[in-house]
């Protein structure tokens, strides 16, 4: 699953999460992006507001991040 879909389903924004876990909202957008991997520290943040394992988490982004290399590449 897309990790901003997991971010709705938790009840969050992307505003609202980044301000929860204390990172900017363009943090939020690297990480739904596939741009960037989050720190350990904000990976166990994450996980915690969200509700989900960091396996879950660390999925949704390598996904977002594989599809983003899918789209470069055709």
């Amino acid at each position: 699953m897309e990790l901003s879909k997991l971010i709705l389903k938790a009840g969050y924004t992307p505003k609202m999460l980044a301000e929860e876990i204390g990172v900017t909202k363009y943090a939020i957008y690297a990480y739904t992006s596939g741009r960037a991997y989050p720190s350990a520290k904000n990976l166990m943040a994450l996980c915690k507001a969200l509700g989900y394992s960091e396996k879950t988490v660390l999925a949704a982004i390598r996904e977002a991040r594989n599809e983003k290399r899918r789209n470069t590449t055709n």
